[in-house]
């Protein structure tokens, strides 16, 4: 299995932005236990932004940020070409740590 930075290395510009380290360490838990999507709020975001010292509103914002970013400079191109299938818009940034950590399996 590849590293979250390493499935996200592909993409520019991102690293710049308050959102990336707190993307990269949410990739990095789930993909230990994928079962804490379905309560990503709580079982993620809470604890990364504990980790962080920052509010889950403003890391989620930050999060919301760094999916823009990424969507902005090829993100759904790669993501198209890495799963094989179409990506459609709105990508909830859920739904990117998903498509990601599919990235980070299949790659």
């Amino acid at each position: 299995m590849k590293t979250a930075e390493e499935v996200l290395s592909g993409i520019p510009f991102l690293k710049g932005y308050k959102g990336y380290a707190g993307l990269l360490m949410c990739l990095e838990m789930v993909a230990t236990d994928e079962t804490r999507l379905i309560n990503i709020r709580r079982d993620v975001y809470t604890p990364v932004a504990e980790q962080r010292g920052e509010s889950v509103y403003n890391f989620e914002k930050n999060l919301r940020t760094v999916r823009d970013a990424f969507l902005m400079y090829g993100g759904r191109e790669y993501l198209e070409e890495k799963l094989g299938r179409k990506i459609h818009l709105p990508l909830y940034p859920r739904e990117l740590i998903e498509a990601l950590l599919e990235c980070m399996k299949r790659c």
